[in-house]
């Protein structure tokens, strides 16, 4: 562990357990979607049927933006599971971290922590939103911050660099796919689909919302399913 995330997991844990209500209302932010991704969800069909003269070129860049957190989260699981193993901070013994009150010590064991899956995708999400709307992606952003990504520092699920990087691949990937994918015919067709076909267009973007506000855990877990279905098969 490098001296940075050293410094400001040591610094931080210093807070826990000096309020058990403060750790509870903590331990139930990390643990509740609709209290992360779908307060960035309802901002998404809120800017959606916003009513201005950018109509169109808003839609283009929200569609842009939902297939860059799709991309995003894809990359930083890749990521995850390609590079060293890397253990979270209250599972690292050496650091002797003090678990907030009603936090599992068990949490996410198997999991690597390199980058935030959390920071990916919602750093993504939130300036794509910038390209839509400038005071509800720079709100989005310090929300991603303060309520997504502080508290899992503060719950020893992530080090700062976790958090560092997932922030970079989503921004970056944002910025990619809202420069480019936005001009892209594909994604005029896909817009005129909420004109032409509703009945399709409507269902899969709330979809996507969804699974985007759920951290896509659904669709992890049906692939997961599959996979071991398989495995079994083939064993």
């Amino acid at each position: 562990m490098n001296f940075f995330d050293s410094e400001i997991i040591t610094c931080v844990n210093r807070f826990s357990q000096h309020s058990w209500l403060f750790d509870k209302i903590i331990v139930s932010l990390v643990g509740n979607h609709l209290l992360k991704g779908g307060v960035l969800a309802i901002i998404i069909w809120w800017a959606w049927f916003k009513e201005e003269d950018h109509h169109v070129h808003n839609r283009k860049h929200i569609i842009s933006t939902l297939f860059s957190c799709v991309i995003a989260l894809a990359l930083g699981r890749a990521l995850a599971l390609t590079l060293p193993f890397r253990l979270r901070p209250l599972h690292q013994e050496g650091l002797h971290f003090l678990l907030p009150y009603g936090a599992d010590p068990t949490m996410l064991e198997t999991w690597s922590s390199f980058p935030s899956d959390h920071a990916v995708l919602f750093f993504t999400l939130s300036t794509g939103l910038l390209f839509i709307s400038r005071q509800a992606g720079t709100f989005a952003l310090f929300y991603t911050i303060l309520f997504i990504c502080l508290p899992r520092v503060y719950l020893g699920l992530h080090y700062p660099t976790d958090i560092i990087a997932g922030a970079i691949i989503g921004m970056a990937i944002a910025l990619i796919g809202n420069i480019y994918l936005a001009r892209n015919k594909k994604i005029q067709t896909i817009e005129n689909w909420s004109y032409s076909k509703p009945y399709i267009f409507y269902p899969i973007f709330f979809l996507v919302t969804y699974q985007i506000a759920d951290m896509f855990d659904d669709v992890r877990a049906l692939f997961n399913g599959i996979l071991k279905v398989i495995q079994s098969i083939v064993a």
